[in-house]
């Protein structure tokens, strides 16, 4: 739970976190919390402002959820090129005025826009096989009509179908189509619900510029911020099933380390739990059940495979246009076996040669079902070799490389972890932002959700969107509480 240092909180912040002036909302309970990832962690904040008790329980060995960084302190981390931490999870801010970049403002930590001064990387695309610059890209009227789509068209649509169908995109250009607007949110293009996904882009308030922490993993802020929750965590407590029949709550808590189960009682609960975790009552079942209006809401809301992979190369010039040349490349767009690279050391370190590749949907389903990491790496690499005449496999980093030696890299399948099961939630074909408001709707006051999946503001699958559905479900935490003392 350490936080790395250069990371300073603000007087003021600092002294916000003593919470021993006495309580605010007089309440002699408990709330419970399912979860320490960002959303847990707001809703832990929250309440402990105004004086109320909370535990907080986190089916894991660690704090974040589905952040997680390599650091220097982790072993891999020598084996790596890279000066600078690597993003195992959640990579990038998005909006400069966003909850999280507002937050990370206050906190002044070091950042970068990646597409501006001084690094002014560029996005290249692969179409047909070949490598093509941000210029030559965009002198194609397709790949501008099917920008014009993404900025702003996809907001306005109405019709119906799949992303995929609502684009009507060349066929050389579906790839960079399930890029931008597959892969990015959780899936593939014709996976995901054109209508819902246009309706919560429309939604969205921040300026929606991408940015990256410099000097500190994403963790560091949230540790920071966060700080008086952290002492309310017991990790490796599985919330296995929560029965809320009586006056208050019981939850069948899971010791994931000893597999022993005990029971907890707690007057009010928040659950933070992911989508295909709500999903799947062997993992945490509720008695009564789930109404009908949140397992309807759940079944048109997706939740799909994710892995992230990161390799480095000992030269990067063959990224470059023309002949090694140009500016340096933030991302590669319109990989079939990987829909997304991205260039994490663009303007925190001079060794950009570490390319993070991000496979969600489909095509990490078909990586996760290869037998080993050796396979997976090479169907990378064959594809990159196609566009790149071999250099991707000639210029990979490999240990003891003068007698052939074995690539390094690193895999995170976030499937596998048994309490996430996947990357980000995503609208299914035929859903609306309505089915987010049902899942986010609380239970007769006693049962409440937070949680990336129940951002009503468009910014589900972010950090941002985990944090609003956490101070949302706190303070309906608060409301439910003062309205039970004014009836008192």
């Amino acid at each position: 739970m350490g936080v790395t240092a250069g990371l300073v909180l603000p007087a003021w912040l600092t002294a916000c976190s003593d919470d021993s002036n006495g309580p605010e909302v007089k309440y002699d309970g408990v709330v419970g919390i399912v979860g320490a990832g960002a959303a847990g962690l707001a809703v832990a904040d929250y309440l402990i402002s105004k004086g109320i008790k909370v535990k907080i329980f986190e089916a894991s060995g660690r704090i974040g959820g589905r952040i997680k960084a390599i650091k220097p302190s982790d072993p891999i981390y020598n084996e790596l090129a890279a000066d600078f931490h690597v993003e195992l999870g959640a990579d990038r801010i998005f909006g400069t005025d966003s909850e999280f970049g507002n937050l990370i403002k206050l906190l002044k930590v070091p950042t970068v826009k990646f597409r501006e001064e001084p690094t002014n990387a560029q996005d290249y695309y692969i179409i047909n096989d070949e490598y093509s610059t941000q210029a030559e890209a965009e002198a194609r009227g397709d790949f501008q009509a099917l920008k014009i789509f993404r900025e702003t068209g996809l907001a306005a649509y109405t019709g119906g179908g799949s992303v995929q169908d609502a684009a009507a995109t060349t066929s050389d250009l579906q790839p960079i189509l399930n890029s931008w607007l597959g892969n990015a949110y959780g899936s593939s293009a014709d996976r995901i619900g054109a209508n819902a996904l246009g309706e919560a882009l429309s939604l969205i308030e921040h300026d929606k510029k991408e940015f990256m922490l410099v000097t500190n993993p994403i963790s560091d802020v949230l540790t920071s911020k966060y700080a008086r929750a952290l002492k309310r965590v017991t990790l490796n407590s599985a919330i296995k099933a929560v029965n809320y029949s009586g006056a208050g709550v019981t939850l069948t808590v899971l010791d994931t380390d000893a597999n022993t189960e005990s029971t907890v009682e707690v007057t009010k609960l928040v659950v933070t739990s992911p989508v295909n975790v709500l999903k799947d009552s062997s993992l945490i079942s509720f008695s009564p059940a789930l109404p009908a209006s949140k397992t309807s809401a759940l079944s048109r809301i997706g939740m799909d495979a994710s892995i992230r992979i990161i390799l480095e190369f000992t030269r990067n010039n063959f990224f470059k246009k023309p002949d090694g040349t140009g500016p340096a490349p933030a991302f590669i767009y319109g990989g079939v076996e990987c829909p997304s690279y991205f260039f994490s050391g663009v303007g925190r370190s001079d060794k950009n040669l570490t390319v993070s590749l991000t496979i969600n949907g489909p095509k990490a389903e078909e990586l996760r079902a290869l037998a080993t990491d050796d396979e997976r790496i090479q169907r990378i690499l064959d594809e990159m070799d196609v566009v790149f005449d071999g250099k991707a496999s000639l210029n990979i980093r490999k240990r003891f490389p003068e007698d052939g030696g074995t690539i390094i890299s690193v895999i995170k399948d976030w499937t596998a972890e048994p309490y996430i099961l996947g990357g980000q939630s995503y609208p299914l074909v035929g859903g609306t932002n309505d089915d987010r408001v049902a899942l986010a709707e609380p239970i007769a006051d006693k049962i409440f959700f937070a949680g990336e999946a129940t951002d009503v503001t468009g910014e589900f699958g972010t950090i941002s969107g985990a944090i609003k559905s956490g101070e949302r479900a706190a303070e309906e935490v608060v409301a439910a509480i003062l309205e039970e003392n004014a009836s008192a």
